[in-house]
């Protein structure tokens, strides 16, 4: 689902759940420190290898694309990627009653800043 419709679903799910007294809220990562491009096997020499035109090379420019962003300054204001952990955390604030019972139908973003900074030349990242 893409980002504007999983945002419109729950603000509609939101409007329909209240009077149930569910509270209904998303969370919209950034760039998160997984391993995952490790656990693949995926490393920069792995680019090299992989030839343009399958799906392996289009994932591969997806990590790649995640790396650099993980790694530009310019690219996430805090200057560090989330971890899991950060994320986790979020999460558990929205479970807490008490702590967020008025925020409902939000779709938090949680990605130290990336969207607040524009201009950002992403091409430099996908060659």
């Amino acid at each position: 689902m893409a980002k504007a419709a999983l945002d419109q679903y729950t603000r509609a799910v939101a409007i329909d759940l209240i009077q149930y007294g569910v509270r209904v809220n998303s969370v919209s990562p950034g760039v998160v420190a997984t391993g995952f491009a490790g656990a693949m096997g995926l490393e920069d020499q792995a680019s090299k290898k992989v030839s343009d035109g399958n799906q392996a090379s289009k994932i591969l420019k997806k990590i790649q694309f995640y790396e650099y962003l993980s790694s530009e300054r310019k690219a996430i204001p805090a200057m560090v990627a989330g971890t899991p952990e950060d994320i986790a955390w979020i999460i558990l604030f929205l479970a807490d009653r008490k702590m967020s019972s008025y925020i409902i139908g939000q779709s938090i973003v949680a990605d130290g800043g990336t969207t607040l900074v524009l201009g950002i030349d992403f091409k430099e990242a996908m060659q």
